[in-house]
């Protein structure tokens, strides 16, 4: 009898055990997403809307409508895609696709963007229930805001 006692204290010491050990997981950090840029400073930190942008250059020329600039994050890359006008002619440049790995630095918060030798610091906040990320950068002080791409919801009609 006390054999039996003892082995269901010890299945269940065991079980609480490996339960105790289970890793507890993270969630996904916020910076994780689909992104299109809302805003840029320039260099005199003049805040640039970038659809306002895009709107005007249209206007003129509607071949520059293959303006882009996005960013996609994953838990191990930030891929930014930017598309730009050919100043010499009707129609846009070949995307600048740039990935920089990212961590967190524990010490400051800033997420570091790192692509070779090529560092970047930034302090970045979110805001509208998670849907807008702002990047400040460390050293430049230029600031971005993006806006979270979020699906389409599919009807089930």
């Amino acid at each position: 009898m006390k054999l039996i006692t003892y082995t269901k204290l010890l299945f269940v010491f065991i079980i609480i055990t490996f339960l105790g050990c289970a890793t507890e997981e993270i969630p996904p950090d916020k910076l994780i997403g689909e992104w299109t840029v809302y805003s840029i400073t320039d260099d005199e930190q003049t805040v640039i809307i970038w659809n306002d942008l895009k709107t005007s250059l249209v206007e003129l020329i509607p071949e520059y409508s293959c303006l882009d600039f996005t960013a996609t994050a994953t838990a191990q890359l930030v891929t930014t895609r930017y598309t730009f006008v050919d100043v010499n002619s009707r129609g846009c440049l070949s995307p600048a696709i740039a990935a920089y790995t990212w961590v967190i630095d524990s010490e400051t918060g800033f997420y570091q963007f790192t692509q070779g030798n090529n560092v970047i610091n930034y302090s970045i906040s979110f805001s509208n229930n998670d849907n807008t990320m702002t990047w400040r950068d460390q050293t430049s002080a230029t600031t971005t805001v993006w806006d979270r791409l979020v699906p389409a919801e599919v009807s089930s009609e």
